[in-house]
């Protein structure tokens, strides 16, 4: 009897916990933008200016630019971190 009391007591004050834990938030899908989408001029590299219209911080740019040339490379431009994604609530 007092083993089934513990193990009701055990349910009992962990439950807000468990339900707390069983939420779901807000997933963020992270993906790696196409090449394409950044070279708007089919040159087959990223500049510096089409970077920046594209919101890609000027660091960001500059930490990818490897070899310094003004511009990312195929190679490069892998390098980039993913963008992440907001999955949005549909209620």
């Amino acid at each position: 009897m007092i083993l089934v009391l513990t193990a009701t007591a055990a349910c009992i004050l962990s439950a807000p916990f468990q339900v707390h834990a069983e939420k779901p938030e807000a997933k963020q899908e992270k993906i790696s933008p196409p090449l394409k989408f950044y070279d708007t001029d089919d040159d087959g590299y990223v500049s510096a200016e089409e970077a920046a219209s594209q919101k890609m911080p000027a660091k960001t740019f500059e930490s990818l630019d490897v070899d310094r040339d003004g511009r990312l490379n195929k190679d490069e431009f892998g390098e980039a971190p993913p963008m992440r994604l907001k999955e949005e609530n549909t209620r």
